[in-house]
């Protein structure tokens, strides 16, 4: 488990909540290979009762959108009210509103039915793996008045997430956000430097994940382009400006770029289900705006202050 979940020696504790039996012996079975310890439960105010009472610490939550009383989605919402909210990870065969919903409301991702629980696994993995490093993180937000910072990073998706937690650790102590926002638009920023980095620097086609090798041909030739003239020798710029307003986020690729506009649209049914392009839908839904600049390589996402009297209300 040192390797598999971020260099941690303890047994995390996922839950899975599905009302069909198969589903959750499969996901059990297999999660449990990858050093899980797994409980599983067919209803949502079960696992809820389970989440606020249990002596054990929780680790992540997996459900199925549709469950016979609780659905889904209210159980994220009574989540991720909590003084302490568990990641949540939603699966299902529900409709384009459902996805958008669950991702609005703070869900990791939501994951179409029949599940790759290979998929399913490294999710859990990155979540989990970004919280503990947030444990060990001593937070001197709060003395922050103003950050202007710019860094040029390699090709390395780790070092990628490491800065995107650094660029957004310090966004509740200057009172932007709330710890749960925060999370949401770590989210974004993630997927905006993993385009910059595989779309961008390499040139990594997202159709390879729609191939019969999916995920793994697609990573497969991330590694290789990796080692390989030119890509292995871009960089991505980001430039990151923090005030008690907004927040800004600049990501500049070395790639040729490519044509924005013809961006499918991620919350079209027939898109938004593909393994791949529903990054610009998380960072659309989460971020303020949006914006790309000519030739496609540069990316600009700001953030505003998310008032309490309601004022910022996402609708």
């Amino acid at each position: 488990m040192i390797n598999e979940h971020g260099g941690s020696t303890k047994t995390y504790t996922v839950v899975v909540v599905d009302d069909e039996e198969i589903v959750r012996y499969t996901m059990r079975k297999k999660l449990a290979r990858f050093g899980y310890k797994v409980i599983s439960l067919d209803k949502g105010e079960d696992a809820l009762y389970l989440i606020k009472n249990s002596a054990e610490r929780i680790d992540f939550l997996v459900t199925d959108i549709k469950l016979r009383k609780m659905d889904g989605i209210e159980l994220l919402r009574h989540i991720n009210s909590l003084e302490a909210p568990v990641p949540v990870l939603l699966t299902g065969n529900g409709n384009v509103e459902d996805a958008v919903k669950a991702l609005r409301y703070g869900a990791c991702d939501f994951i179409k039915k029949p599940v790759d629980v290979n998929q399913i696994a490294s999710i859990i993995r990155h979540v989990l793996k970004v919280r503990e490093e947030e444990r060990k993180y001593i937070n001197l937000g709060r003395f922050s008045v103003y950050e202007k910072r710019e860094f040029l990073i390699p090709n390395d998706p780790e070092l990628a997430n490491l800065l995107a937690f650094e660029l957004t650790k310090n966004l509740p102590g200057i009172g932007l956000c709330s710890k749960a926002e925060t999370e949401n638009i770590l989210l974004a920023l993630r997927e905006a430097l993993s385009n910059a980095i595989y779309h961008g620097n390499l040139e990594v086609s997202s159709d390879l994940r729609e191939s019969d090798g999916g995920v793994r041909e697609f990573n497969e030739e991330v590694e290789r382009r990796c080692e390989l003239s030119p890509y292995k020798e871009r960089k991505v710029r980001v430039q990151y400006e923090l005030t008690n307003e907004f927040v800004e986020y600049v990501i500049i690729d070395e790639g040729p770029g490519f044509d924005f506009g013809s961006l499918p649209d991620p919350k079209d049914p027939e898109n938004f289900f593909k393994k791949s392009g529903r990054g610009l839908l998380i960072i659309k839904i989460h971020m303020d705006e949006v914006e790309w600049r000519s030739p496609g390589n540069f990316l600009r996402l700001k953030k505003y202050r998310v008032e309490t009297d309601g004022s910022n209300k996402v609708e």
